[in-house]
């Protein structure tokens, strides 16, 4: 089976996979609540939140940048925020593919190590993680009946239980996986596939190590963390504003913005393109603790996930035309 062959099972799989949950969370719907609520939402305050949303993606860019600088890198900073909208597109066609893609972009106009930059990618990721768990744990204690319940029962327990209960199977299968992964390496290590895969392999693995070293030699890890901050910060603002967007949520305050923000992110965390249907069923159900309806609380999704969407694909598609599809200068003509 060849690589195109594999590509497009796995997209068909995991594009498969959000239809079947954008229909679990659209089935059984009032179609015409959903289009009242399109019809009179408040459009001014998404705008608002897509301003935000640019503004949160240029503090990642600028935290991005501060990680390459221990690499000896430079690249322009118009580049490295292009590299970011190149990834969430990228995003859109295989989960997960935008990290790499993001990475390939940035090798590809300034040179900058692929293997290296994906350690710092990793660092990103850890970072983002961190600020989510500030924010889980602000939320679970502030109101821990109303919020903690649902986080509870909702997501942590859920995936307690979808962590513990592996089969003897499931376990013989990571056994077996790491078994080989380790053999492989020997394999390599003993150059058994040649000189150049195991220069290659080398060659990945220190560089993801220098990446992830980067964190350690940064000069400004100061401003690092105000930059992660920053950006969710940025991402707590776009939620809160996105309230006004429709009249049922309008009532919600700052904190309840936190809650849905929390809840939201688990949404983004499932496999598919780009959060498509799980982003909405879990926000809808988070929205149900207000007396929210589903469909109102799939209408602020929507808004709010959709025009995301489209502002990503946008930045993304013009930010892949500005690095690569630019008309490179004629050489000069010699003078006879």
């Amino acid at each position: 089976m060849n690589s195109t062959i594999k590509k497009v099972i796995n997209y068909s799989i995991f594009f498969g996979l959000a239809v079947v949950l954008l229909y679990l969370a659209f089935r059984k719907v009032d179609v015409k609540i959903l289009v009242d609520g399109f019809k009179h939402a408040n459009y001014f305050w998404v705008a608002v939140s897509l301003l935000i949303s640019i503004l949160a993606n240029i503090f990642r860019a600028l935290r991005w940048k501060l990680l390459m600088e221990p690499l000896g890198a430079n690249p322009p900073f118009k580049h490295v925020l292009g590299a970011v909208f190149i990834g969430y597109l990228a995003n859109f066609a295989f989960p997960r593919l935008g990290e790499i893609t993001k990475c390939g972009t940035l090798k590809k106009t300034d040179n900058v190590s692929f293997e290296s930059l994906l350690g710092t990618v990793v660092v990103e990721r850890a970072s983002d993680m961190a600020v989510l768990l500030i924010c889980v744990v602000l939320v679970f204690f502030i109101k821990i009946d109303f919020f903690g319940q649902f986080l509870i029962n909702s997501i942590f327990k859920p995936l307690f239980f979808r962590a513990s209960g592996f089969s003897f199977t499931s376990l013989i299968v990571i056994a077996a996986f790491l078994i080989f992964s380790y053999l492989l390496l020997h394999l390599v290590r003993k150059n058994f596939f040649g000189h150049k895969i195991k220069a290659k392999v080398k060659g990945i693995y220190y560089g993801v190590i220098d990446g992830l070293k980067s964190i350690l030699r940064m000069k400004q890890r100061g401003l690092f963390i105000i930059y992660s901050f920053a950006v969710w910060c940025c991402y707590l603002l776009m939620t809160w504003v996105l309230m006004y967007a429709t009249e049922p949520t309008s009532h919600l305050g700052f904190v309840d913005s936190l809650f849905i923000l929390v809840v939201g992110s688990f949404g983004m965390v499932v496999p598919v393109q780009g959060g498509f249907g799980a982003f909405h069923i879990i926000t809808a159900m988070g929205l149900g603790l207000f007396g929210i309806s589903r469909e109102d609380g799939l209408v602020f999704a929507t808004i709010g996930h959709e025009s995301q969407t489209v502002l990503l694909i946008i930045f993304g598609a013009v930010s892949m035309a500005l690095l690569f599809l630019k008309k490179k200068p004629k050489p000069a003509t010699p003078s006879k």
